[in-house]
């Protein structure tokens, strides 16, 4: 899948400057449909890695609220050129990248009145930071989304972060990484990505192991629950690049295929082969404990998308 290729090759770029300080910010404001002038909700997390003292990588999950027949988020990679990093004060910045959509949009179909639209558009954003003594900073930032075949839209989000300490050498696992494992039990939400957003309770169980100093793979026995449109479950296998913030604290994104069974499938399918993008942040209570919180999103080719939002206990060993 391009998207995966995309986001983990965007990753990988930043892992040689380990030293260096990242952050994680949350936004949310405003938008702006272009053809119809119509105005809802916007929300973005963001993952940014300094390149340097005037340039930056990000990742960004954006959701664009619910116009009129669409329920639209994505994905977005974005390289930036900023103005000086500072320890305190004013950065300005630009940025530029690819943005991978996923929109729920209403159709005239008898069988379901909504498709799960997958696709790729440009984003173009501008930034204004304050960077204050205490690690946090606030932040404005002005995007233009331009997707493929789809409606463009203009963002206004203002927001907060926090600047980590760049941890040198390998992400947080076990001294030798090498014999890191874990297994992590997980429950919390499914949400069908239809106009109702039909909902039901998953359970996931996942084997962890690392590949590499920044490189895990795991294997998931994953049951999403059952809602009247779907009723999946199966086993996906994922490849993550992971980066610690802090002692505790490391994120990690991944992706990967995800063969499942569907009870509710009125095509016929007795398996499908699907795609799993997930994003993890993990807290290593000691050495042998932690806790997870998960975002997965189950890309189908049959308009039965779905987000499955997880926290779990993992015991390493």
């Amino acid at each position: 899948m391009r998207i995966q290729a995309t986001f983990l090759t965007l990753l990988a770029a930043s892992l040689p400057l380990s030293a260096q300080a990242q952050d994680l910010s949350g936004m949310a404001g405003a938008l702006k449909v272009h053809s119809t002038r119509e105005r809802t909700f916007v929300g973005a997390i963001s993952y940014t890695q300094p390149v340097g003292n005037y340039n930056a990588l990000s990742l960004s999950y954006i959701n664009e609220g619910h116009p009129e027949d669409h329920h639209r988020d994505g994905m977005a990679g974005q390289v930036w050129l900023r103005t000086k990093n500072v320890a305190q004060g004013l950065m300005l910045g630009a940025g530029v990248g690819r943005y991978f959509f996923f929109d729920t949009a209403r159709t005239d179909d008898g069988l379901h009145n909504f498709d799960n639209d997958h696709g790729w558009g440009s984003i173009v954003s501008l930034q204004a930071r304050w960077q204050f003594d205490n690690r946090w900073y606030a932040q404005a930032q002005l995007n233009r989304i331009k997707p493929d075949g789809k409606d463009n839209t203009t963002h206004l989000l203002i927001g907060a972060g926090y600047r980590y300490d760049g941890v040198p050498g390998a992400k947080l696992h076990l001294q030798n990484w090498a014999y890191d494992d874990t297994l992590t039990l997980s429950t919390g939400h499914t949400i069908v990505n239809s106009l109702r957003s039909e909902s039901s309770r998953p359970f996931t169980l996942e084997y962890r192991r690392a590949a590499g100093k920044y490189v895990d793979w795991t294997v998931s026995a994953l049951d999403e629950g059952s809602t009247v449109l779907a009723h999946r479950r199966g086993a996906a296998a994922q490849l993550w690049l992971i980066r610690s913030l802090n002692e505790k604290v490391e994120f990690g994104m991944g992706a990967g295929p995800y063969v499942a069974w569907d009870g509710r499938d009125t095509q016929g399918h007795d398996t499908r082969l699907t795609g799993l993008l997930s994003a993890v942040a993990r807290y290593h209570v000691n050495r042998h404990w932690l806790a997870q919180v998960a975002w997965n999103r189950v890309v189908t080719d049959y308009h039965r998308d779905a987000d499955v939002l997880l926290v779990g206990v993992g015991r390493k060993f």
